[in-house]
């Protein structure tokens, strides 16, 4: 239709498409990590019987090694026998197929051992018995942790002491009653952990002094995750200072002058708290993890406050990537895509400019 020029220009703008789609290709988003691996281990002279949907029933606490670490893990699967030493496979809560994971991930987030001993009984209104040795301490948290776990996993209840059932002797059992009570009756489900960290917005402009910049909310791993701020501080949504957020909750940052405010945050692990292994061989118990390993993951934003007129909140700053701003860290996929995208606009009009001159050129022949 356009002639022998036409073709040719056609050809060339094709594979110089072609060239810069797989030229940008490579700025898209990284190739995920293979799954880490696991081995469940038993816990030393953890076996317990727990009245558990109105009947004595016999568990013991267990632990995943990964790599060289051993990190207490918790069951999600209470009708399923365990794979014992034998290998489990990172996975994602979509593939445990396991309801209220959400609410899990609170109780494990609030349990035990993320919670240090006193702050878990003090939170729950229980005092520990004297004369316990330390394993026998922290057996009472990991099953005060581990039924309220099974609770929003399974649907399975804590019955109350029945004398005769080989039971922990009674002020052992209200122990984890207690426990298993106050992580039930407070849990709220909260978002699946990610082996990343993220605070979005990453940036809030022209706040007002006297203002709380925000809200900023947190992406990332199980557990704790600490906020170091310069320039200011972090407040929860009432004013009161934090120094320490969790996966899917929100902060503000405040400064009493003019200036930047940033905040770093670093999560404990980026295969954390939270994390479903299951067993690579066939059916067997779903496990999650209740503690963390792996490197650290840390994430940045930041506010710029101003004098001015002071306002409840401020809003985050308009960025092209939205009204919100970008999360931070920022990868170089969106950029690679931007100009990828302007050099198929560039070609595109080079095509167009040779086939309006042809034409023109025909049309005086």
């Amino acid at each position: 239709m356009f002639g022998r020029t036409g073709a040719r220009w056609g050809r060339t703008a094709l594979a110089a498409i072609a060239g810069a789609a797989l030229t940008f290709g490579v700025a898209g988003p990284a190739a995920a990590e293979p799954a880490t691996e696991g081995r469940p281990v038993g816990l030393a002279n953890s076996s317990v019987t727990l009245m558990l949907n109105e009947k004595p029933r016999q568990t013991s606490g267990f632990q995943l090694q990964i790599g060289d670490k051993a990190v207490i893990a918790y069951c999600i699967d209470f009708n399923t026998n365990i794979a014992m030493n034998e290998a489990y496979k990172e996975g994602t809560w979509d593939a445990s197929e396991v309801q209220d994971l959400g609410k899990v991930q609170w109780v494990l987030t609030h349990g035990y051992p993320n919670v240090t001993e006193d702050k878990l009984l003090a939170a729950a209104g229980a005092r520990m018995p004297g004369g316990l040795n330390a394993d026998a301490q922290r057996k009472l948290l990991y099953f005060g942790t581990q039924t309220a776990v099974w609770q929003f996993s399974d649907g399975v209840k804590l019955g109350g002491f029945e004398a005769g059932k080989g039971l922990l002797d009674e002020d052992q059992y209200a122990v984890v009653q207690k426990i298993y009570t106050y992580l039930t009756e407070n849990a709220t489900a909260v978002p699946e952990p990610k082996p990343s960290l993220s605070i979005k917005p990453g940036k809030a402009a022209d706040v007002p002094v006297g203002s709380k910049a925000g809200p900023f909310t947190v992406a990332g791993p199980g557990g704790e995750i600490k906020l170091d701020v310069q320039g200011g501080q972090a407040v929860d949504a009432d004013g009161k200072q934090v120094t320490t957020t969790a996966n899917g909750e929100k902060f503000w940052l405040t400064a009493e002058g003019a200036g930047t405010v940033s905040v770093t945050a670093t999560g404990s692990g980026s295969v954390s708290t939270g994390r479903v292994f299951l067993h690579v061989g066939g059916k067997a118990q779903k496990l999650i993890l209740g503690g963390a390993v792996g490197e650290q993951v840390k994430a940045q934003a930041s506010a710029n406050f101003v004098t001015g007129p002071a306002s409840p909140t401020a809003a985050p700053s308009a960025s092209p990537s939205g009204p919100s701003g970008p999360a931070l860290p920022v990868t170089g996929s969106s950029t690679g895509l931007m100009v990828g995208a302007g050099l198929l606009l560039l070609v595109a009009g080079g095509v167009a400019v040779a086939i309006v001159r042809r034409r023109r050129v025909r049309f005086t022949v």
